[in-house]
């Protein structure tokens, strides 16, 4: 053991900081991440009918479609949902229930299962940080770096948060972000890793995991072939691992538009003439949905039905999408209102036809001070970015962080713009927008 101390502290004795100067700063800022995470269970609780009388979660209430499923891992019946007696294997991508099987079966007290998610990502977020930016030199940018998560108290919320996949990006997307801008020497391999982890958390990583990789292969061309290769190899094995498993159980292999195949029902919710009704001051939830008459004998006749319909939807009312469109970019760079609300009172008997105004005055329509704040650090490394292409067009050389940052989050917003984008959806771009800024900073005043 003393041998493993002594390698270990003169690792980071190497990088500019005491292994106990470290431990220090993880062990208060863990504590904090662990006070919060109870204090955040708390109110979700009595919000949420979570736990039973003895503090046991309630597997089967984890909503987003994904209390079903974690319970029939918990109980070994197998990956999948039941509907009218057909299993579903791919409406729900593996990172969030396995994460959160993992930690249940290890004890199923609700505070547990809280504070343990949390404790684990932002244990990860603190350490690959800290070895992404070890040669940067600065220990106080580590310490902005750490600061990001926690300190617009919304996204802080949605970072704690378990029942959707977005807890997981947005502390994953702004590392990965961090992995490709940094100098350390595992940048690639730590990309990898969180490329991996992406593509079973959502959908909607799919264009990141499967575009970034060539873009590092491409532009990296001071980096040895073997290692920038690697980003792309550990996405593909990504790829066919849930496409592998998509066809033993289905017969088709998911990949990009059908990579669940819930996306074709989901985007029914968009490809709706009342969508622009509700959205975003309303919950999409409360958007009136077809509901087919037919029962399907599998999940790609239930997705192969709403596919059409969509496609249908978009040959007779092009130009209302492309309006909406419109509605959610004007959302994402300026909405500093409640969004997704529901009413007040439940009771939504007889409300028909025009919801909007039926609805008017039953639900809290309020500025969030975090979406303010969100939207300035959005729009300002935008316009930041905009201006530092402009200078790299004019001296032939085009520097890292812009062109990630570009790309990644051009890639996340596309499909938030494509389906919606909800307050949650943008935190993982308001983090990088965030270390875009402290970043510009730092080199700004010569201090990185």
């Amino acid at each position: 053991m003393k041998f493993v101390y002594t390698k270990i502290t003169n690792l980071f004795n190497k990088y500019n900081h005491s292994f106990k100067n470290l431990i220090l700063l993880y062990l208060s800022y863990i504590s904090l991440i662990i006070i919060c995470s109870y204090v955040f269970a708390i109110l979700f609780s009595i919000k949420f009918n979570v736990m039973d009388n003895n503090n046991f979660i309630i597997l089967d209430n984890i909503s987003y479609e994904f209390g079903e499923l974690i319970s029939n891992l918990y109980n070994s019946k197998g990956y999948f949902h039941e509907v009218n007696g057909i299993k579903y294997y791919l409406q729900k991508l593996p990172a969030v229930p396995f994460l959160l099987l993992f930690i249940s079966k290890i004890s199923l007290n609700y505070y547990f299962v809280v504070i343990s998610k949390n404790f684990i990502i932002f244990t990860i977020y603190f350490f690959l940080s800290y070895i992404l930016l070890k040669d940067f030199k600065n220990k106080i940018l580590f310490f902005f770096i750490l600061l990001i998560p926690i300190c617009i108290p919304y996204n802080f919320s949605v970072a704690l948060n378990y029942v959707y996949e977005d807890n997981i990006i947005a502390i994953f997307l702004p590392l990965l972000f961090l992995s490709v801008i940094s100098n350390s020497n595992y940048r690639f391999y730590i990309a990898s890793l969180i490329l991996f982890i992406l593509y079973f958390t959502k959908t909607s990583m799919f264009l990141i995991v499967l575009i970034l990789p060539f873009i590092i292969l491409f532009f990296e061309k001071k980096t040895i072939f073997k290692i920038k290769i690697f980003p792309l190899l550990v996405s593909m094995i990504a790829i066919i691992i849930w496409g592998y498993f998509g066809y033993i159980k289905t017969g088709k292999f998911p990949f990009a538009n059908t990579g669940a195949s819930n996306n074709a029902s989901v985007l029914s919710i968009v490809l709706n003439k009342d969508f622009s009704s509700y959205y975003p001051d309303i919950s999409t939830d409360l958007v009136p949905k077809h509901k087919p008459k037919k029962i399907f004998k599998s999940e790609w006749e239930w997705y192969e039905y709403f596919d059409s319909r969509n496609k249908n939807y978009l040959r007779n009312n092009l130009n209302n999408y492309l309006k909406d469109c419109f509605i959610k970019i004007k959302f994402i760079f300026f909405g500093i209102y409640k969004d997704g609300l529901f009413p007040n009172k439940i009771d939504l008997t007889g409300v028909t036809l025009n919801q909007k105004l039926i609805l008017e005055g039953q639900y809290d329509r309020k500025i969030r001070i975090s979406s303010i704040i969100s939207k300035i650090i959005l729009n300002l490394s935008i316009i930041l970015v905009l201006i530092n292409l402009l200078s790299d067009l004019k001296n032939k050389s085009l520097a890292k962080e812009n062109l990630y940052f570009v790309i990644i989050i051009g890639l996340n917003l596309l499909p938030h713009i494509i389906a919606w984008a909800t307050s949650k959806h943008l935190t993982a771009s308001i983090n990088i927008a965030f270390i875009y800024l402290i970043i510009f900073i730092f080199k700004r005043n010569k201090l990185i």
